[in-house]
């Protein structure tokens, strides 16, 4: 039988039951540390995942989420997942351990986005194209060692895709993460479907047709305008057409017979590239199949060929997740070589600090 700590308070709505669960902060966050990080962690890590839990939790009891119901936050990924889990002794420990500590930058709650597993290097905000400038705190880099990191290339020369190439088709065993299964990965589509490729762009375009641009040729050259996508022909090329620090793809560029089409955005392009079917590959040898997203957008693109049309094509990539701010698996190995949570998270989220 599930149980929950603290009320619960239904309401009839005309979309349904409303159920809202009413509770303490941190006794809310027992479950929430859980259902986003395996208990199994190591401590520090623990409460470093406890930390920007809070963080984000608190930002919402200022400014509610859903203030029309008298409710905070919903239980899933929108926000921070909160699964009816046993409680667990560990995450238990990390929440009442930082009892009241939350990540700030200067007098602000910090931004504090966390992902499951990066490739070895992290990038910025700037991937969700929102109007506001990138949160300057949250820096791409290199995530290893201070003394490996300062040795590597940087987080701007891995937007340089001969570099970025070379390091994702291999392994830096001075990445925290280099033994991480998500650290490396392969996902092969050996048929492409063209129709099918096309109903995904026409998708993206319904949910952001500023991110969808169709080339046009004009007096002075090449431009791109968001216009709807009705056709695109043979498939002749697939290609990042750009990437942000740390290398992750940021546009994809599709040439077909009857259209070129620019793809903008790291998730737009992990959705028009996964076809769900196809499998993937992880580093330790086992298998996925992606459902509708792809773990990650750094990666590289290999096409297939036959003739002048695309008839298949293979991603060498790496991570998963988005890659912005704290890598959960790099925090597991930080966690494992000593650094306390304070650390682990100041180098997540440069210039900020853990306070009460």
């Amino acid at each position: 039988m599930k149980t929950y700590r603290g009320a619960l308070e239904f309401y009839k709505t005309e979309e349904g039951m409303v159920i809202i669960n009413e509770l303490p902060l941190e006794e809310y966050l027992y479950a929430v540390v859980p259902s986003e990080m395996p208990a199994s962690y190591p401590m520090e890590a623990l409460k470093a995942q406890a930390v920007c839990a809070r963080t984000y939790a608190f930002k919402y009891i200022l400014h509610a989420g859903f203030a029309g119901l008298g409710a905070h936050l919903d239980d899933t990924t929108s926000y921070q997942v909160y699964h009816n889990l046993e409680e667990n002794a560990a995450t238990t420990t990390a929440v009442k351990e930082t009892a009241g500590m939350k990540l700030y930058y200067q007098s602000e709650l910090a931004e504090n986005y966390y992902y499951s597993t990066s490739c070895g290097y992290g990038t910025d905000t700037g991937i969700w194209k929102a109007e506001s400038e990138p949160v300057s705190y949250i820096e791409p880099g290199k995530l290893a060692p201070k003394d490996a990191a300062a040795s590597a290339q940087s987080a701007e020369e891995m937007s340089q895709e001969d570099n970025f190439a070379e390091f994702i088709k291999n392994v830096d065993e001075s990445d925290f993460e280099s033994n991480e299964p998500w650290y490396r990965w392969q996902y092969e589509v050996e048929e492409l479907d063209a129709d099918a490729l096309l109903a995904r762009i026409q998708e993206r375009y319904q949910a952001n047709a500023a991110l969808i641009l169709t080339k046009k040729e004009g007096e002075d050259g090449a431009y791109y305008v968001s216009e709807p996508v009705k056709e695109i022909g043979e498939i002749q090329d697939i290609a990042v057409g750009k990437r942000r620090a740390g290398g992750i793809a940021d546009e994809l560029l599709i040439t077909g017979s009857k259209a070129v089409i620019k793809v903008i955005s790291e998730y737009n392009i992990r959705r028009i590239l996964c076809d769900g079917e196809s499998g993937l590959i992880r580093q330790n040898g086992s298998k996925s199949v992606p459902g509708t997203l792809l773990p990650s957008a750094f990666f590289i693109i290999e096409a297939g060929k036959s003739g002048e049309g695309v008839i298949g094509y293979t991603l060498v990539g790496g991570g998963y997740g988005h890659g912005v701010g704290m890598s959960q698996n790099g925090a597991k190995e930080m966690g494992s070589q000593g650094y306390g949570y304070e650390e682990i998270l100041t180098t997540f989220f440069a210039d900020c600090e853990v306070r009460a």
